[in-house]
């Protein structure tokens, strides 16, 4: 089964999107206050500036952008798992391919946020913000079930819930693979359920609030997987509209009853009509040079940029360079430095996680010959 076009070009958007949410918007925000760097006493961007980068006024763009990921993944994972079932060892092959796809990319994004923080500690005569053990709980991706302290990024977050729906691919991966609605259904009941358990809440803390905390978002997911089903011909379009829209519902339900601010419920709600309209009328769009290249670089950018970009444009506009200019060199430089995880750490990884993967087939292949012809 081909790759979809128009996901792989949507990666770049929601890239783009996050990155444009926090560079400009939560760095005029907190003015430059980060990492133990002091606010700035004047508006860092000008406002015609801020309407520009966010002209929707009531929707989140970090949200917008994280809800097209959460999407996007739910609609090609199950491509991934149609191909493994029925294969020998497909879980394992399964598990082995997602490990070398984000762990080794994610664990050199935060070496960069950790350059990023120790950076500020330095210039502001501090010690260093983090100990070796949230170093080590955060790059393994269940920081929040060991229950560490809070992140060192602000990424990790959606890459935690990024590997909860991987154990959920696994637990309902038979169903998945062959298009049934049982995972849905299940999983809508779920996020119903655990949005009464911190009713007007956003905050939750304890041991039981970190494992439910990200149901809801892999209920979002699964959104993607009834595209991921009508793409693969087990639902119809009306059949696909419905569950869709019911799915939604049941996610928007969650985030009111849980007191989520109505610009994150509608940057939700915009990215699953923005997600659908492509989905539907251009699903063959490849997104040009310009979001291939942020396309391909996505992953690594969005692993690196958030402590990278605060304390560069904030430690520039402290040497006298203004607001604009520190924006537009911090993006070039994150840019540059994504590039190069992408070629040195992302794609290389990548293709050794393909390469074992079919060596595990290989000699899966190679040992039942011997046993047949001893």
């Amino acid at each position: 089964m081909h790759r979809i076009a128009f996901a792989n070009a949507l990666r770049g958007i929601a890239a783009l999107c996050v990155v444009n949410a926090h560079y400009v918007l939560m760095f005029n925000y907190i003015k430059g206050a980060y990492g133990g760097l002091l606010p700035l006493t004047e508006p860092v961007f000008p406002s015609w500036m801020l309407e520009t980068f966010n002209p929707i006024g009531n929707m989140n763009m970090g949200g917008f952008g994280v809800a097209l990921f959460f999407l996007i993944s739910g609609l090609v994972i199950p491509i991934s798992v149609a191909s493994l079932n029925g294969s020998a060892l497909a879980k394992t092959k399964f598990v082995i391919g997602r490990i070398f796809r984000i762990w080794p990319t994610y664990a050199v994004g935060l070496l960069v946020t950790l350059g990023a923080l120790s950076v500020a500690a330095a210039y502001m005569d501090n010690n260093a913000p983090y100990t070796a053990s949230q170093v080590l709980m955060q790059m393994s991706l269940f920081r929040d079930w060991f229950g560490s302290s809070a992140p060192l990024d602000g990424v990790v977050w959606t890459l935690e819930v990024e590997v909860k729906f991987y154990l959920a691919v696994l637990l309902f991966w038979s169903m998945i693979s062959r298009g049934k609605l049982l995972p849905l259904y299940a999983l809508s009941v779920s996020t119903v359920m655990v949005a009464n358990f911190y009713p007007g809440n956003i905050h939750q803390a304890g041991a039981l609030a970190a494992f439910v905390f990200p149901i809801k978002y892999i209920f979002f997911m699964m959104i993607g997987v009834a595209f991921n089903y009508h793409y693969r011909g087990f639902i119809s379009s009306e059949k696909l509209f419905a569950i869709s829209i019911s799915m939604l519902c049941v996610f928007g339900y969650s985030g009111f009853t849980e007191g989520w601010p109505f610009e994150v419920i509608a940057a939700y709600f915009m990215a699953f009509a923005f997600f659908t309209v492509l989905y539907l009328f251009a699903s063959s769009w490849a997104g040009g040079p310009i979001f291939t290249f942020f396309s391909n670089i996505s992953y690594p950018l969005y692993a690196c940029h958030g402590a990278l970009g605060f304390v560069g444009m904030r430690i520039m506009i402290d040497h006298g360079i203004g607001a604009i200019p520190a924006l537009i060199i911090q993006t070039t430089v994150t840019i540059f430095v994504s590039w190069i995880i992408h070629k040195a750490v992302e794609d290389p990884t990548h293709r050794m996680g393909k390469r074992i993967v079919a060596s595990i087939g290989k000699s899966r292949q190679i040992s039942r010959f011997t046993r047949s012809t001893v």
